[in-house]
């Protein structure tokens, strides 16, 4: 399985602010250093009714327990309970993201281009040897799975019948987290 992101020769640094919710997380996640605001807000809402993450980066960043904390609630954290429990490299106050990623990147691009890449490739390969490449294709084949679940289709159903917005108010209601109109 082939993950540009990954795979590519230079580091890459993501500055996450906001929101990094699902797919953004499949990005993020897949570079080589996150760094975020730290009121910045992470996580993977969908796997409540809409399948799973395709790009599982999250226990090999934040260990199995928080994975699970994760994935089995689709609640969020924070920037800074991100850089607490591993997923993230650093939280900052937002009015110092830019600088912080700027700074890291200029620190980075002191060393040799080649020498980048030798590095990067043998922290990869560790990953690999523990299993990261196959853990993406089977996430990518368990997603396509959990999408013919009943609440999948029930979602969509919703979604199209009365809107997105009413789909997300039902899919996230009774969590209390304020995604759903009782929170």
């Amino acid at each position: 399985m082939r993950l540009p992101l990954f795979d590519m020769h230079k580091p890459v640094i993501a500055q996450v602010h906001g929101y990094c919710l699902a797919g953004g997380t499949d990005v993020a996640l897949l570079c080589d250093i996150v760094i975020a605001a730290d009121d910045a807000q992470i996580g993977y809402p969908p796997v409540r009714a809409l399948g799973s993450p395709v790009n599982h980066m999250w226990t090999y960043l934040a260990g199995p327990q928080w994975a699970k904390r994760m994935l089995l609630t689709g609640d969020t954290v924070s920037g800074k309970e991100a850089e607490r429990i591993g997923l993230v490299l650093k939280a900052v106050p937002p009015e110092e993201l830019e600088a912080e990623v700027e700074s890291l990147a200029d620190r980075i691009a002191l060393i040799d281009v080649d020498l980048l890449a030798a590095n990067k490739r043998i922290v990869n390969m560790a990953m690999e040897l523990m299993g990261a490449r196959t853990m993406q294709r089977m996430a990518a084949e368990r997603d396509a799975i959990a999408r013919q679940a009943p609440v999948v289709h029930e979602f969509y159903g919703m979604a199209k019948e009365k809107g997105l917005k009413a789909a997300l108010d039902w899919r996230d209601a009774k969590f209390g987290d304020g995604r759903g109109n009782s929170g």
